[in-house]
């Protein structure tokens, strides 16, 4: 038995005539016939009482009428879930960003999705790069900010771009006036707070490149863990420290921090999603969000 003969079906008995039946349908009335005959060899009975006049539902036939209707709106309802399903925009989307990037842009993306997508929730996750290309890969996030040099395997990778590093002081400082940047032997005598976890991160990227130069920075004063930890220490004038100006957006829009790029040294990061979870039209609609914030936050990459 098909959905085909069921609706064939109904056609029949709601018209009450083969013919009037086809038309609706817009089949040839002799395949129509063929396809009731089909139904009615299958189910042993016959499902109409034909006359001059039409063709009237016998009993078994009054008793396939009513549930061939359920059964075929039944059908529909589960077709029109999966269609406003696959067209719907709401539901909650998960995103993965390193601390310093949602500090700057998880606002402006809370209120684009707000006003766009009143439906979809937002749920922020912070970690590092390999932790939230863990949390991708296994679903936790639907979609993530990454440093490029991850491993790209069951990731699908979007839109990239780069942020300089930059010197971070206390607003007022001289060395920092200028967007001239500043190169590596400018600053390796100075006091600096090492922020960041060896070997990962902002801190690899700059103790790669004073390495690379042959340098070693000569006034070590603090190691803290994160930048959130060094900005009163500089805003305080106990020393520089090494991040990304989005680090210090706060400090530089309450006027107590200053930043000052430095050459050669960035951050190329990458919005990315798991190859192996299929996304929504929820999860789309943020991530392109998502870059379009990025892309006018930060220059493209070349």
């Amino acid at each position: 038995m098909e959905l085909r003969q069921l609706r064939y079906f109904v056609a029949v008995a709601r018209n009450e005539s083969f013919k009037k039946a086809a038309i609706e349908l817009h089949i040839a009335q002799p395949a129509l016939s063929r396809q009731i005959g089909l139904l009615e060899h299958e189910l042993k009975t016959t499902l109409f009482t034909r006359h001059t006049r039409g063709s009237i539902p016998t009993e078994d036939g009054l008793m396939l009428l009513e549930e061939a209707e359920r059964i075929l709106h039944l059908t529909e309802q589960v077709k029109q879930r999966i269609l406003f399903r696959q067209t719907h925009v709401g539901g909650k989307v998960n995103i993965g960003l390193a601390p310093t990037l949602a500090e700057w842009i998880a606002s402006d993306l809370l209120e684009q999705v707000r006003t766009d997508f009143p439906e979809i929730t937002l749920n922020f996750m912070e970690g590092l790069s390999p932790r939230l290309r863990k949390m991708l890969v296994t679903g936790v996030v639907d979609v993530a900010v990454l440093s490029l040099n991850v491993d790209p395997a069951h990731l699908i990778l979007g839109a990239s771009f780069t942020e300089p590093i930059s010197l971070v002081g206390a607003k007022g400082d001289p060395l920092l006036d200028g967007d001239e940047p500043l190169k590596l032997a400018e600053i390796v005598d100075l006091p600096l707070i090492i922020a960041g976890i060896r070997k990962e991160g902002i801190r690899d990227i700059v103790e790669r490149a004073f390495a690379d130069a042959g340098l070693t920075p000569n006034n070590v004063v603090a190691e803290v863990e994160t930048t959130l930890m060094a900005r009163p220490m500089v805003a305080r004038k106990l020393g520089y420290t090494i991040s990304l100006e989005s680090a210090a957006e706060q400090g530089i829009r309450e006027g107590s921090l200053a930043v000052r790029p430095i050459e050669a040294l960035r951050l190329e990061r990458i919005v990315a999603r798991s190859a192996e979870h299929a996304p929504s039209h929820a999860v789309l609609e943020v991530t392109q969000r998502l870059s379009t914030i990025l892309k006018e936050r930060f220059p493209r990459r070349s």
